[in-house]
């Protein structure tokens, strides 16, 4: 253990010549100054080996033996480094450089990251974030975290509580995401219960106002089926008209309904055909510097596919302050051909059936029969979809400039 305890630290090989070389190794005992590896040569000279930061001492003690000192060798770590540096200046230079360098970027964030979001896209985020001055490349202490979380949060509605902590050159934004409340009816403002869609009533249920039609009634589009005003009666005998009261009326209607839905598309369309002339450019930014290698990049005649990917350099799994854009353009040309009549009109028929599966979805209906019809005119191809459906034709509708009593009859 010992001899690599010296090897770390470094040692030094002398050669020692005098009339009376015994007399510094008593002065080395005397000064506690260790040596080893002894080896006399002859009466007047030997050779020992003792540490490199003894070296200074012991030109002293052999200068009061009357003694000469040849060096041989200088071994260990500590002598390897010392050669190194030796005489170099450069390599001086260039390593404090570094120091400082390192000292003083580390005080620029270089990674933004988002933690705590669901919904809320990361790049609306950080794109916020940006516009408060937290960024990449942005001076850390100049930063208050405080207000650029406050900043940055008057922007994102959707978020109810944001945290920036930064720490050296990384910034961790917490954030929370505000709870969706459901929307509260106000019971206060009178309202009518009116139909949605032309239909047979099969079943209406009031919950508060007055059903103005019955089971097995036709009714109409925008139609009241219950109204919000109720008659106040007075005594069975009485002569003075009480008037109204306004409130809001509730409940359902179910009903048959006929429902039409109709798309339509060009027969002829343009369509893309790649010449195969195809350019790559690239753009690199680090930090706060923009190196653009896209300038003056374009195809010949005009028509080409632009595609732009922007990507972040990555270090094992710690995203970097470097993005590489690569953008690709694809030279095309416009043709014209007839669309597939058999294709068309099966794409435009699932179309129409998912228009009225979210038709029915919205109000909880149902659908008895369809069918589809196809026609041509005009160069076009129309689909239309007929269909019987069940459904719930009730919508509210509030009074506006109506509430609580008011005179004169209802009917009237």
């Amino acid at each position: 253990m010992k001899w690599l305890i010296n090897l770390l630290r470094g040692y030094v090989e002398l050669h020692v010549t005098g009339a009376f070389p015994e007399r510094l190794l008593n002065l080395c005992a005397q000064n506690r100054l260790q040596f080893w590896k002894l080896c006399w040569i002859d009466e007047t000279s030997f050779t020992f080996r003792v540490a490199l930061r003894d070296r200074k001492r012991l030109d002293g003690l052999a200068q009061r033996a009357m003694c000469e000192i040849t060096e041989k060798s200088r071994r260990g770590a500590a002598a390897v480094a010392g050669r190194m540096v030796e005489h170099r200046w450069g390599f001086l230079a260039g390593l404090a450089f570094c120091f400082v360098a390192v000292s003083f970027l580390s005080r620029f964030l270089l990674v933004v990251d988002v933690v705590g979001n669901d919904t809320v896209s990361t790049a609306v985020i950080l794109a916020q974030l940006r516009r408060a001055g937290v960024r990449p490349g942005a001076y850390g202490p100049a930063i208050s975290e405080m207000e650029a979380a406050n900043d940055a949060l008057r922007g994102l509605p959707e978020l109810s509580y944001m945290a920036v902590n930064i720490y050296g050159t990384r910034a961790e934004v917490v954030v929370h995401e505000t709870e969706k409340k459901p929307k509260l009816v106000d019971e206060t403002i009178p309202a009518d219960v009116v139909a949605e869609a032309d239909g047979v009533i099969e079943d209406i249920h009031t919950d508060a106002g007055r059903a103005l039609f019955q089971d097995g009634d036709v009714v109409a589009k925008g139609e009241v089926l219950i109204t919000g005003a109720l008659d106040l009666k007075g005594p069975e005998y009485g002569t003075v008209d009480l008037g109204y009261l306004v409130v809001r009326a509730a409940g359902s209607a179910t009903a048959r309904t006929w429902r039409t839905l109709e798309e339509t598309i060009p027969l002829a369309v343009q369509s893309k055909e790649y010449t195969g002339e195809e350019r790559t450019g690239y753009a690199v930014k680090i930090l706060w510097f923009d190196l653009d290698f896209l300038q003056n990049s374009s195809i010949s005649g005009g028509r080409y596919d632009k595609i732009t990917r922007t990507e972040q350099m990555n270090l094992f799994g710690h995203g970097l302050p470097v993005w590489l854009t690569t953008q690709t353009l694809r030279g095309y040309e416009l043709t014209e051909r007839p669309v597939d009549r058999e294709g068309a009109a099966a794409q435009l028929e699932e179309v129409l059936r998912l228009r009225l599966e979210e038709l029915m979805a919205s109000n909880g209906g149902e659908v008895l029969h369809s069918e589809v019809s196809v026609r041509e005119e005009g160069g076009r191809l129309t689909a239309a979809l007929t269909a019987e459906c069940r459904e719930n034709i009730a919508r509210t509708v509030e009074r506006e400039g109506e509430v609580g009593r008011k005179g004169g009859n209802a009917a009237e």
